[in-house]
C-alpha cells in the first residue's frame, strides 16, 4: 500500500485482499531458495494477474529474496527493479513476465508440461530428480482472455497434476462488477476441462486457504484450480472502495492509508518507510540481509507522464 502511495499510480486492490493468500502459499506450501533463486528443484509461481505484483514483490523481500526496501520504494519508477508489472530476469524470483491478461496461465502451463515431459524422462521408481509444483495466480481478467482457456483445456487433457491455479474471484474490473461481461460458472468449466477444483468462501480464512492448498497437491492425476473469493482492497476507512472497481487501480489517498494501518494492527507508514531493510514488519525471513554486499543507492525517480489505462482486474 505504501509503496502504491509513493508511487502513485499501481494496483494496491488485488495485493491487498490477496495477501493472505500469499502468506500461506510462501510459508507452508511453495518450496524455495532465496540465496538460490533459480534452483531447479524449485517449486515456480507465476503472478499471471501482473498488475497485482506488489504482492509479490512484497512476497519476495519478506522471504529474503535480493530485493530491497529501497527497491520497493522505487516501485514503478524508470530503471528500478520492481517495474509495475513484474519481468522476469530483473528481479530475483520472479518466473514469468506478465502484462496482457491470460498470458501467465499459459506461462504456467507451459512450465507444468516442461516439468512433466523431464520427470517422464529423467524420473526411475527408486529415484526421484523432477518432482516441483507450478502454481499460477489468475484474476477475473485473465480468465475472460482465451489464451488462458485454450492452455488449461490442454492442461486438463494432458493430466498436468504438478499445476495448481488460484483463482482471484473478486468480482469486480475498473469498469465495474464482472456480471457487466462474464458470467461464466468458473468451477464447472474447468470440471469439464478435467481439473480438480477447490473453493475457498472467505480469503482471509488461513485454515481453509491451508486445507485448500493442501488438497490440491495431493491430487496428482489432474490439475487443480482453487476458487477463492476476496473483497478488493478490504478497506476499512472507506467502505465504498471495499470491494468496488476504484480500489482495483486506484493508489488510494495518504489519509486514507493512515487510516487503514492502525486498523489491521501495523506500523504507520514513516515508520514502515523508514525501517532498515533487516527489520522486516511482517512474515519471518528465510535468510538475513545483513551480511549480502550492499548495493549503491538507488537514482531518484525520473519525473513520469501519468497516463490512463483501463482495463480488468
Amino acid at each position: 500500500m505504501d509503496a502504491v502511495q509513493q508511487a502513485d499510480s499501481g494496483h494496491p486492490g488485488t495485493a491487498m485482499a490477496l495477501a493472505p493468500v500469499a502468506y500461506v502459499l510462501w510459508q507452508r506450501h511453495l518450496r524455495y531458495n532465496p540465496a538460490s533463486p533459480d534452483w531447479f528443484g524449485r517449486d515456480r509461481f507465476v503472478l499471471s494477474a501482473g498488475h497485482a505484483c506488489m504482492l509479490l514483490y512484497a512476497a519476495l523481500y519478506l522471504t529474503g529474496y535480493d530485493l530491497s526496501l529501497d527497491d520497493i520504494k522505487q516501485f514503478r519508477q524508470w530503471g528500478s527493479r520492481t517495474p509495475g508489472h513484474s519481468e522476469h530476469g530483473l528481479t530475483p524470483g520472479v518466473e514469468a513476465t506478465t502484462g496482457p491478461l491470460g498470458q501467465g496461465v499459459g506461462n504456467a502451463v507451459g512450465m507444468a508440461l516442461a516439468e512433466a515431459h523431464l520427470a517422464q524422462l529423467f524420473n526411475r521408481p527408486s529415484h526421484t530428480i523432477v518432482a516441483h509444483h507450478t502454481y499460477f495466480l489468475a484474476s477475473d481478467g485473465d480468465l475472460m482472455e482465451g489464451v488462458s482457456h485454450e492452455a488449461c483445456s490442454l492442461a486438463g487433457h494432458l493430466k498436468l497434476g504438478r499445476l495448481i491455479g488460484i483463482y482471484d474471484d473478486n468480482r469486480i474490473t475498473i469498469d465495474g462488477k464482472t456480471d457487466l461481461t462474464f458470467s461464466d460458472d468458473t468451477a464447472k468449466r474447468f470440471e469439464s476441462y478435467g481439473w480438480h477444483v477447490e473453493r475457498v468462501a472467505d480469503g482471509n480464512d488461513l485454515g481453509a486457504l491451508d486445507a485448500a492448498l493442501a488438497a490440491a497437491r495431493r491430487v496428482a492425476d489432474r490439475p487443480s484450480l482453487i476458487i477463492v473469493r476476496t473483497h478488493i482492497a478490504l478497506c476499512p476507512s472507506k467502505p465504498w472502495r471495499t470491494g468496488g472497481s476504484p480500489a482495483s487501480a486506484a493508489p488510494g489517498s495518504k489519509p486514507s492509508g493512515r487510516r487503514i494501518t492502525p486498523r489491521i494492527g501495523r506500523p504507520t507508514r514513516s515508520s514502515r518507510l523508514s525501517a532498515s531493510a533487516g527489520s522486516p514488519v511482517a512474515w519471518p525471513r528465510a535468510g538475513t540481509r545483513d551480511s549480502r554486499r550492499s548495493r549503491p543507492p538507488p537514482p531518484p525517480p525520473t519525473p513520469r507522464r501519468r497516463a490512463s489505462r483501463r482495463g480488468r482486474c
